[in-house]
């Protein structure tokens, strides 16, 4: 059988396929692999289980690159479970905490990413896609992050916001009520649960709300960007990507005061 038509399809790939061939999954990708193999390499030497391993040299023999399948499932998109939130911001800390003593290589190259120049803090390396959709869980708590194709430096308060937005599910009360998802004050109450976690002070809050709001705006624009979205536009796909993500964005600015105080 060709190499190609072996294996297991996983969901999730974003714009490249990803395969899965017994232990090890298989995922076309580009000249950023190398500096995400050496960060990876790096959490596995560190003893961090939430993320995938480098196999063998990182590539096979299509050029396609090898990580270890991490088991467990995304609650996307539905809620998390009430406790899986400190745990979130946990898991994100332990991460922050180790990637911060971690050296790129001198000729890093990175993903591009409209994330690299918001927020004013020190640099490190981040995953910097961390919706659900990249998170795995078992029996409810969240476990590892996948998907570490967008990896390189942020802002630590860029990302915590990325995964507090996307994860506290803080979007506006149509989508909120369809997802399932807890009315305002329980949102805010997840935020402050992985704040928590992350053990960011509280004289941090509004900033954390702030930065939210603002990745919102930019993913937003990004959105319109990567889609070419123009006055002819129609395709109700990334339309939608859109939307939600600005009315997200407006939703979190009036709320700002029920989410500062959690």
């Amino acid at each position: 059988m060709d190499t190609e038509q072996e294996g297991e399809i996983l969901a999730g790939g974003g714009r490249t396929e990803v395969r899965r061939i017994g232990a090890v999954v298989h995922r076309q990708t580009g000249p950023w692999a190398a500096s995400v193999h050496a960060l990876l390499r790096f959490l596995d030497t560190e003893g961090f289980a939430g993320a995938p391993r480098v196999v063998g040299s990182g590539f096979d023999a299509e050029g396609r690159e090898t990580l270890t399948f991490v088991p467990g499932a995304s609650p996307h998109p539905g809620p998390w479970p009430e406790e899986a939130h400190f745990a979130l911001g946990q898991l994100l800390a332990d991460f922050h905490r180790l990637s911060a003593r971690f050296a790129p290589p001198p000729d890093a190259v990175w993903r591009d990413w409209f994330g690299r120049t918001l927020g004013s803090g020190a640099r490190i390396i981040g995953h910097c896609d961390l919706g659900d959709w990249n998170i795995l869980a078992e029996n409810g708590r969240p476990t590892a992050f996948i998907d570490w194709e967008q990896a390189g430096p942020v802002d630590p308060l860029v990302e915590l916001a990325q995964l507090c937005w996307l994860n506290a599910h803080l979007f506006d009360d149509d989508l909120a009520e369809r997802l399932g998802l807890a009315p305002a004050a329980g949102r805010a109450r997840h935020l402050a649960a992985i704040a928590d976690g992350y053990a960011l002070p509280r004289a941090a809050r509004a900033k954390l709300v702030d930065t939210m709001i603002t990745l919102a705006l930019h993913d937003t624009a990004n959105e319109a960007i990567e889609a070419r979205i123009t006055p002819q536009s129609s395709d109700p796909t990334p339309l939608w990507a859109l939307a939600w993500r600005a009315r997200s964005a407006a939703w979190m600015d009036r709320n700002r005061a029920v989410l500062a105080r959690g």
